[in-house]
């Protein structure tokens, strides 16, 4: 294995990731053939196609994400520079979220009253008809 150790976490993660996307691909390949008729019981075709995507990425995933030298370094540099990232507390995080929501809440309601205030002028200008 090319960089043994190195990179751990996010060479796991990334083959997980690549492994639940063969699985859904398999999922979804499974879903298409189920209901093809070629002659052949659809259970054995939808599961045979999709067991065969599945079975036909997992070792490009590994192949991917243990082998290649590119890859590898990419992912390693990756894991290196995250240890370097200040990450913010939880109430730093809770707070700047609060902040978000009450900004979208006020921007939300200006658009409203600027809405009906609009709506209002154009009724009277008899450009728009209520209720049509």
């Amino acid at each position: 294995m090319y960089k043994l150790g190195q990179g751990y976490w996010t060479r796991v993660l990334s083959a997980t990731a690549g492994g639940v996307i063969a699985v859904l691909g398999g999922w979804w390949l499974h879903d298409i053939f189920e209901t093809v008729d070629w002659g052949i019981n659809p259970i054995y075709l939808s599961w045979g196609a999709g067991g065969l995507l599945v079975a036909l990425c997992l070792p490009f995933v590994y192949l991917w994400t243990a082998r290649s030298e590119t890859t590898v370094d990419f992912l390693v540099a990756t894991e290196t520079e995250m240890k370097k990232v200040s990450w913010p507390t939880r109430r730093e995080v809770s707070g700047s979220t609060i902040i978000v929501i009450a900004a979208s809440a006020v921007i939300a309601i200006f658009c409203f009253l600027f809405d009906q205030a609009f709506f209002f002028l154009f009724v009277q200008m008899n450009v728009l008809k209520p209720g049509v």
